[in-house]
């Protein structure tokens, strides 16, 4: 309901000596054009071993800073939606230093046939002037499986680069055969736009 003091408070919070010792790889991002998804704002954690992640639970359970700022959320109205645990798949690019994602939350019944068609279909973005600066499939370990088993995500510098992405990809003739291929086997959960406020130690 505050974006500004939850802004502030995010930046308070990792700049608490328990925590920014540790130099978690975390950003703020502010979500757009989420549809039926009331959430405005997204946190999203990257870790590189299971043991940085156990890690970072520890630290944040018993971070006197982090308490703060969950009752500092909770006095303005913040809300957790959901939350999930995903792993990549397949990752093409480098997203550091980009500022805009593009997420579609997809439901496969079929890995078999999805995996290998939006793999061909995603590789040839690199021939277009609007490719991202990065792709990428994640699978979900954990949290919403009922209703979602992958995200498939596009970074960009900035919403113009996203946007322009998004008016073009799509009238491709390499998206136009996935969609023939791909059939039934996956499903369109959700799409948005993600945009960075705050990154901290992206690695």
């Amino acid at each position: 309901p505050e974006p500004m003091a939850c802004v502030a408070a995010f930046k308070k919070m990792l700049t608490a000596p328990e925590i920014a010792e540790k130099g978690y790889e975390v950003s703020l991002m502010a979500l757009a054009h989420n549809g039926w998804d009331e959430s405005t704002h997204m946190v999203s954690f990257y870790f590189k071993s299971a043991e940085r992640y156990l890690e970072a639970g520890q630290t944040f359970a018993g971070s006197p800073a982090f308490a703060q700022f969950l009752a500092a959320g909770a006095s303005v109205g913040v809300e957790n939606r959901s939350e999930t645990l995903t792993t990549h798949s397949i990752v093409k690019g480098d997203s550091r230093g980009t500022r805009s994602q593009v997420t579609w939350t997809i439901d496969v019944a079929d890995p078999v046939t999805f995996v290998p068609a939006w793999q061909k279909m995603s590789d040839s973005f690199g021939q277009y002037p609007w490719a991202p600066k990065a792709y990428g499939l994640q699978t979900t370990l954990l949290g919403n499986q009922g209703w979602a088993t992958h995200e498939v995500w596009a970074a960009f510098d900035t919403p113009v680069e996203a946007l322009n992405f998004l008016e073009k990809f799509y009238l491709t003739p390499e998206f136009q055969e996935y969609d023939e291929v791909t059939g039934d086997a996956a499903r369109l959960v959700r799409s948005y736009m993600a945009n960075s406020i705050v990154v901290s130690n992206e690695d």
